[in-house]
């Protein structure tokens, strides 16, 4: 599954953990977002091994946040779902060996530095609470 979309979907789950005090379970969630079921587990799965939220098995279980919807950030989430390097990073490799392809590999690094820069503090100032409102 494709960063952006899993990142979209964890937010969406998140935000519908954060609507209701008790439990949700994947199968209502998953409905209530149009996702996969199945990908939407292993969504909650990485988001449970972050903190983000609390997972009780059986008949009776189901998913809540662990932290109060003010308390989780959007660049928490992002880093929770985010086992690779970000979509922009592939620009260096479309450079060449050349001294053209070193050069322009130099500025692409530096682009890619601010990018990440810019994304980490952008949903740094989001929660989930922002958009649960």
């Amino acid at each position: 599954m494709a960063q952006l979309t899993r990142f979209g979907f964890g937010v969406q789950a998140l935000i519908a953990l954060a609507s209701r005090r008790d439990q949700w379970s994947s199968a209502e969630i998953a409905g209530l977002i149009s996702c996969e079921p199945t990908a939407l587990r292993k969504i909650l799965s990485q988001l449970a091994e972050a903190g983000l939220i609390d997972v009780k098995q059986g008949r009776s279980g189901g998913y809540r946040l662990v932290k109060r919807p003010e308390e989780i950030t959007l660049f928490e989430v992002y880093q929770s779902l985010h086992n690779e390097d970000p979509q922009w990073g592939r620009m260096a490799d479309t450079t060449g060996e050349g001294l053209f392809g070193a050069k322009v590999r130099e500025s692409f690094t530096r682009i890619m530095t601010d990018i990440n820069v810019q994304v980490t503090q952008v949903l740094g100032n989001y929660t989930i609470a922002d958009l649960v409102e």
